[in-house]
């Protein structure tokens, strides 16, 4: 690319958006000058003023102009990159555009409601010549890269469990209604939270092969409730609030994921992630070998990683998983790179969550590539319909 500096926008400045604005402000900290953030949209006025008030303040004055439509935004400024951290439904829709109109677009998690969304992103991307790619941040800190690291030097021999899940406290104060609707989110917890579980999984332990799980609902309705506990909005529940699955994973290795993290009473219970290898395991930041010696993960990373390595997973010194996330975006764009985490990184990830509820839905195994290709979509079919897929 010819240019050194990229006219940059932010699409949504609501909720995860205030970990994007202060990712930006980071990387002018940091004297990575490479992009000026000209726009920002939000439906609603106030909230793209406050992203621009704050623009303004770490931009030497230079505030980006406040849109409320996305469209309006893209006919008026000629953007390089869009920043979409809007509600689920929209990453696609809004990506495409953004795409067509000749800005490369990244997406908060998850990518696409469906696979068939995601899929279309990539095409249009490919056809556009620009690039998609998803936020995914989990994978990015200390923790995750040390045990990345651990395993590929074989730390706790070959994989051979893995275990992942949780039960959430009851999620009867809603914030954002539109996750509990289908159409709208796609899917509950195991989309939206469980995209950073499925991405972690393929980033410790490639493809998954088949699966099969369980997906449920217990609350037909959710509610907003006021600061006294009080209801002040009910509304319908058609997303499921929790699962429970069986992994085989193309490597051999097996294993169990509950993320149940939507659904339950009295008090909610972390199970971490526990992974075994045929030498030991991996959990709580430490691998414990047979020999019975314990090996502090972050630690092992800083003493066993070269400079390269270090460098790729924190460039620059960038710790913060979003920070680096924008940095890598924007960084592909100026270099002719592949972001880490690209559009097929973010496909994957709705695939593996959705062969879940897929599998629940047939009452059967399912092949997760039968998931990615589409082949499989009984869940997602009317969603699809609904975004003209």
């Amino acid at each position: 690319m010819a240019k050194d500096k990229l006219r940059h926008a932010i699409i949504g400045c609501g909720g995860m958006a205030g970990g994007h604005i202060n990712a930006c402000k980071e990387l002018k900290q940091k004297g990575l000058d490479i992009f000026d953030l000209v726009a920002v949209c939000d439906v609603d006025e106030n909230r793209a003023s406050g992203f621009a008030q704050r623009a303004g303040e770490f931009q030497d004055g230079l505030k980006p102009k406040i849109y409320t439509d996305y469209k309006k935004l893209l006919e008026k400024e000629q953007i390089d990159s869009a920043d979409i951290c809007t509600d689920h439904r929209t990453h696609s829709i809004i990506a495409v555009e953004c795409l067509k109109a000749g800005a490369h677009a990244m997406c908060e998690k998850p990518m696409g409601i469906t696979v068939k969304a995601c899929q279309q992103m990539i095409d249009v991307a490919k056809e556009r010549g620009k690039i998609v790619a998803v936020a995914e941040n989990y994978r990015r800190g200390l923790g995750a890269r040390a045990v990345k690291l651990a395993l590929e030097n074989g730390v706790i021999g070959s994989p051979q469990l893995y275990l992942q899940g949780g039960v959430g406290s009851r999620d009867d104060n809603i914030t954002t209604v539109w996750r509990h609707h289908k159409l709208d989110a796609g899917d509950g917890t195991i989309l939206d939270n469980g995209v950073h579980d499925s991405d972690l999984m393929y980033y410790w332990l490639g493809e998954v092969d088949e699966v099969y799980g369980v997906a449920f609902s217990f609350a037909p309705e959710k509610y907003r409730r006021d600061n006294k506990g009080k209801i002040i909005e009910r509304t319908y529940n058609d997303v499921h609030d929790g699962g429970f699955a069986i992994f085989k994973f193309a490597n051999g290795a097996v294993g169990q994921w509950s993320p149940a993290y939507w659904c339950g009473h009295g008090e909610s219970s972390h199970l971490g992630i526990w992974l075994y290898g045929s030498k030991g395991v991996i959990k709580g930041g430490e691998a414990i070998l047979d020999d019975g010696s314990r090996v502090n993960m972050e630690k092992y990373f800083k003493e066993n990683a070269n400079d390269e390595l270090k460098e790729k997973c924190f460039p620059h010194g960038i710790t913060d998983g979003v920070t680096h996330e924008v940095y890598d975006f924007m960084n592909c764009i100026l270099t002719g790179g592949t972001p880490e985490t690209d559009g097929v990184m973010g496909l994957k990830a709705v695939a593996i969550a959705y062969s879940l509820i897929e599998a629940s839905c047939l009452g059967q195994p399912v092949k997760v590539k039968d998931v990615e290709s589409g082949k499989i979509d009984k869940w997602q079919s009317e969603i699809n319909e609904s975004l003209g897929l």
